[in-house]
């Protein structure tokens, strides 16, 4: 895959997309400039939500359904997961660094809601902030934190 850069059309044939560097959560650089929620943010289609992890493309089985093809890894993280009723969250992943939260971030398609996002991946210890839906109600990205400790 080619190199991108902010501007660029978006690299999924048939999207019409931008790519873009989305403005930090949770950004603290008015504390202590650049933070760490602004450098970690990577670029992203304001069309598909596609975003760069900087890997190389995966090969792709061809026991895939074709419409998965464009958002398929291997089974390492970001993962997929069906929620049935044409819901989907596509590409998720979490990171638990903090050691007291959980953040799972990714994209979703069809009507999800944060309800279906709080039943699939559960309630922290100590409750849970979000889950926060970005887009519109056929597609988007989500956030959402599970206090752990």
């Amino acid at each position: 895959m080619k190199e991108v850069d902010e501007g660029d059309p978006c690299p999924i044939e048939g999207c019409d997309g931008k790519l873009y560097y989305p403005k930090g959560e949770n950004c603290s650089c008015h504390i202590n400039p650049p933070c760490g929620s602004c450098t970690d943010t990577v670029l992203t289609c304001n069309k598909c939500w596609w975003a760069d992890d900087g890997q190389p493309d995966k090969s792709v089985p061809s026991a895939v359904p074709q419409e998965w093809k464009k958002f398929y890894r291997d089974n390492s993280p970001p993962w997929n997961t069906d929620l049935s009723d044409g819901k989907r969250l596509i590409e998720w992943n979490y990171d638990s660094r903090s050691g007291s939260t959980m953040v799972y971030t990714g994209k979703y398609e069809g009507p999800v809601t944060g309800k279906d996002i709080l039943t699939n991946f559960g309630d922290g210890t100590f409750g849970h902030r979000g889950p926060t839906l970005y887009g519109d109600d056929k597609s988007g990205r989500f956030t959402y934190t599970k206090i752990t400790d």
